[in-house]
């Protein structure tokens, strides 16, 4: 009976100590507010619920698992919704449109397969001032290159002394266009593919940070080749925040596949942005951001409609934060360029022709 007892007592410690090798975490956000812009597609002003003014609403499941010898298996699976009315809208191709990866962690770095951000888009989201917010950031105002990959494969190096290496493959989401999937199209290896490569660096409050990415159509010609730098550094009372992305076009999708730019179509375009955040007390921040996009065409006049957006957070609590955000376009020589995310804020996104556009908004984020 003392033998059992024993061995009973000793399977309980093997099986909670196995349980504490494993865990599950279930988070999100939630953010809806009120916004107002002064001009759509038409020219008329809109004002309603938005969503996403300050992050946009999510529900996710991280999860990791210690495999022993310092080796560990991760997996994400993330969604997004509209919380006006709790539906997937843009995403509405994937349920876990956001990421849905699983892949191995260790001392050799982190390997992640599925769907997931797109090597570019995670550096702009990442320097964005803003936030990669859906109005008056650099995301909002029209993130340049892919967004996510799917059918990916993306390694991540440790980190030595500071510097760290990502490199990436995927094919373009199943939501833009029939993707080529990795392995699964005899002959075929190209299509749709984008291959990213990036360097971060690290060293105390200085972030250094740049990526080069190319994107193919069906056929495996090159749609365009996108590259990206940034810089940060926090002074202690303002850290501020420079950065650059540029975008070579050399052909565009149709219905079909791809074809040759036309005469008036965009060429090149250049995003230069300088953000500064202001912790003016212990629960409010105050940002600021001027934005340059540069677009070149193939043979009509080049525009450079400008950007400044000014916003204040004011947190209730860790997870509670109340948002106020101002936004101004300044067109330039025929731009209809918006400010808000055409996806987030669809019903504020358009912009009329040569028409100046303004963006507010108000609202509440809570995250768990």
């Amino acid at each position: 009976m003392k033998k059992s007892l024993i061995a009973l007592a000793a399977l309980a410690t093997v099986a909670t100590a196995a349980q504490a090798q494993s865990s599950v975490t279930i988070y999100g956000i939630i953010d809806a507010g009120i916004a107002r812009t002064n001009s759509d597609a038409n020219g008329n002003s809109v004002t309603g619920m938005a969503n996403g003014g300050l992050a946009t609403s999510r529900l996710g499941f991280r999860g990791t698992e210690d495999l022993g010898s310092g080796l560990k298996a991760n997996f994400v699976l993330e969604a997004e919704f509209l919380a006006d009315n709790g539906s997937q809208a843009s995403t509405a191709e994937a349920l876990f449109a956001r990421q849905s990866t699983v892949g191995l962690e260790g001392g050799f770095g982190r390997v992640d397969l599925g769907r997931i951000n797109a090597g570019n888009y995670a550096l702009q989201a990442k320097f964005d001032p803003m936030g990669a917010n859906n109005i008056g950031g650099i995301i909002a105002t029209g993130q340049i290159g892919q967004v996510r990959v799917e059918n990916s494969v993306t390694y991540t190096s440790p980190s030595f002394n500071g510097l760290q290496v990502a490199l990436q493959t995927g094919t373009r989401t199943s939501g833009t266009t029939a993707a080529t999937t990795f392995g699964e199209v005899a002959g075929e290896t190209d299509g749709n593919r984008q291959n990213t490569a990036s360097l971060s660096y690290t060293s105390g409050k200085l972030e250094l940070a740049a990526y080069t990415a190319e994107l193919n159509d069906a056929a495996g010609k090159k749609l365009h080749a996108n590259t990206g730098a940034f810089a940060r550094y926090d002074f202690g009372v303002a850290r501020v925040t420079a950065g650059y992305i540029n975008v070579d076009y050399k052909r565009t999708v149709d219905g079909t596949g791809s074809i040759d730019l036309a005469a008036n179509a965009t060429a090149e375009t250049t995003k230069t942005f300088v953000g500064v955040n202001v912790p003016v007390s212990t629960n409010l921040t105050v940002t600021g951001l001027v934005e340059q996009i540069q677009y070149k065409r193939v043979s009509a006049t080049d525009r450079e409609p400008m950007i400044y957006t000014l916003g204040a957070t004011y947190n209730l609590s860790k997870r509670t934060a109340l948002y106020a955000i101002y936004s101004q376009v300044n067109q330039d020589n025929g731009s209809a360029q918006t400010n808000v995310s055409t996806t987030k804020f669809a019903e504020f996104s358009g912009a009329k022709a040569d028409k100046d556009k303004t963006a507010y908004a108000v609202g509440i984020r809570h995250s768990f």
